[in-house]
């Protein structure tokens, strides 16, 4: 690869750890891994809906995160997260293709696997359910 390129890419991807964040103004603070623990501006969080369609999460301090920053921001003032990710240090609470699993701090998960085309929703306190009309069979 072109040294230019890589180290553009270089300076666009970061990866780091949550140090603090701002959930009204739906942003956090990173440690960069790579900058001798650098801590960035105010990053604002990728959401996979924020339309019509809303999905809403911020990461909690600790949390390793992939951040993208814009390709000419030399003070990386300007960028994203993206996502968190899994390691050693933090192991993924499942292990299957099949098993799609969300789990809370509390204790509380929802599990769907599809290989065995069952839901689990295990929560530790009380579970409200609104709707029209509600069909349980």
């Amino acid at each position: 690869m072109d040294t230019d390129v890589a180290r553009a890419l270089r300076g666009m991807v970061r990866t780091g750890t949550v140090v603090s964040t701002n959930p009204a103004a739906d942003t956090v603070r990173v440690r960069y891994d790579d900058k001798d623990g650098a801590v960035s501006y105010e990053l604002h969080i990728m959401h996979r809906f924020s339309g019509k369609n809303k999905d809403y999460w911020i990461p909690d301090v600790g949390d390793q995160v992939v951040c993208l920053f814009a390709q000419n921001d030399k003070n990386l003032s300007t960028g994203w997260v993206l996502g968190s990710y899994f390691s050693d240090k933090q192991p993924p609470q499942a292990a299957s293709q099949d098993v799609m699993r969300l789990d809370f701090a509390d204790g509380g998960f929802v599990e769907y696997d599809r290989a065995a085309s069952s839901l689990t929703i295990n929560v530790p306190g009380t579970v409200t359910i609104k709707g029209g009309t509600i069909n349980l069979n």
